[in-house]
C-alpha cells in the first residue's frame, strides 16, 4: 500500500466533540485545482449527502472561516492552526517526519490537497506493526497528513498487544464537511487536513473480522477494548462511534489525529 464550532464547539451525548462526514462514503469528492485555485463541491443527494461550501482558494472558504487575532482560520482545526499553514506549522510537520524515519516508517512526499499541511503517502501497509487496507479497494496509494501516519504509528502498539492486525478503513483524505447526530454543518471536516480517517472493521490475530457496524452494540470486547486504547492514547481526539453518534457512526469509527501546533518545536525551550 503507497499508503461545530457552532457558537463553540457542537458536543455529541457523552461529551463528545463532533467532526464527521456522512459514513459509507466510498470515494473522496471531487476536489479540481485551476490556475492555482482550488473549487470543491459535492451535489446533494437528499437524505445521502450534503452540498459542500465552495472555496476559492485554500484558505478562503467564507462560510466557516472565523478571524482569531486578525488571522484566517477554520472552526474545527487544531490548536494553533491557520491557512496557510504558518512556519511553526511546518516546522512542527518537520519533526513529524523526522519521527516517522526514526520509526522506519517508509513515506513519500505527495501533492499538497485540501488543507493538507503535509501531504504524504505511506509505502509500507503497515504502521505500528498493524496492516491498514482499504475496506473496499484494498491497497493505495492513500494521502493523509504526517500527523494522522505518526497517531498511528504510536497507537499500533497498543492495538498489536489487543491482538489487531489489521485495520481496514472506508476513507481518509476527502474534501467534506462536519457531520454529526444525523446532521451536515457547514464546517469543515478534518477528513480535508487528511487527520481523519474512517474505520469500518478490525481483523484480529485469528483472522476473526470485528465489524463495527455489526458488532459494536453486541458489546464486541476487541472494538470496545480498541475504542478504550485510542482514547487513552492522547494521540487521538475522542473517537467517534455507534454509542456517542449512533445516527451518523453508526457503522464506522471516525478518528482524528490531535496535533498541538500552538507549540511547535521551534518555540519549546531547549534542554
Amino acid at each position: 500500500m503507497v499508503f461545530v464550532l457552532l457558537a463553540g464547539v457542537a458536543v455529541l451525548p457523552g461529551g463528545a466533540n463532533a467532526e464527521e462526514t456522512k459514513s459509507g462514503d466510498r470515494a473522496p469528492a471531487r476536489h479540481a485545482k485551476a490556475s492555482g485555485k482550488t473549487k470543491a463541491s459535492a451535489k446533494t443527494t437528499k437524505g445521502k449527502s450534503a452540498k459542500l461550501a465552495k472555496a476559492d482558494k485554500p484558505g478562503k472558504g467564507k462560510r466557516w472561516n472565523t478571524k482569531v487575532n486578525g488571522k484566517t482560520r477554520m472552526d474545527n482545526m487544531p490548536r494553533g492552526w491557520s491557512w496557510p499553514p504558518s512556519r511553526d506549522m511546518l516546522a512542527l510537520e518537520k519533526s513529524c517526519e523526522t519521527k516517522l524515519d526514526a520509526a522506519s516508517v517508509t513515506w513519500k512526499p505527495a501533492p499538497q490537497e485540501g488543507h493538507i499541511p503535509d501531504a504524504i503517502t505511506v509505502e509500507d501497509t503497515h504502521l505500528g506493526g498493524v496492516n491498514y487496507a482499504n475496506y473496499w479497494h484494498g491497497k493505495g496509494p492513500y494521502k493523509m497528513d504526517c500527523q494522522l501516519a505518526l497517531a498511528l504509528e504510536n497507537v499500533g502498539t497498543d492495538l498489536y498487544a489487543l491482538g489487531v492486525r489489521e485495520v481496514r478503513f472506508g476513507s481518509i483524505y476527502r474534501w467534506s464537511q462536519v457531520r454529526v447526530n444525523g446532521q451536515t454543518h457547514n464546517i469543515l471536516s478534518r477528513h480535508a487536513l487528511g487527520l481523519a480517517m474512517d474505520v469500518v472493521s478490525f481483523v484480529d490475530e485469528n483472522g476473526r473480522e470485528a465489524i463495527v457496524g455489526r458488532d459494536y452494540k453486541k458489546g464486541d470486547e476487541l472494538l470496545h477494548a480498541i475504542e478504550k486504547a485510542i482514547n487513552e492514547s492522547g494521540k487521538f481526539r475522542l473517537v467517534l462511534t455507534p454509542q456517542n453518534d449512533p445516527k451518523s457512526h453508526k457503522d464506522h469509527f471516525h478518528l482524528e489525529a490531535n496535533p498541538d501546533y500552538s507549540a511547535p518545536p521551534s518555540s519549546r525551550p531547549q534542554s
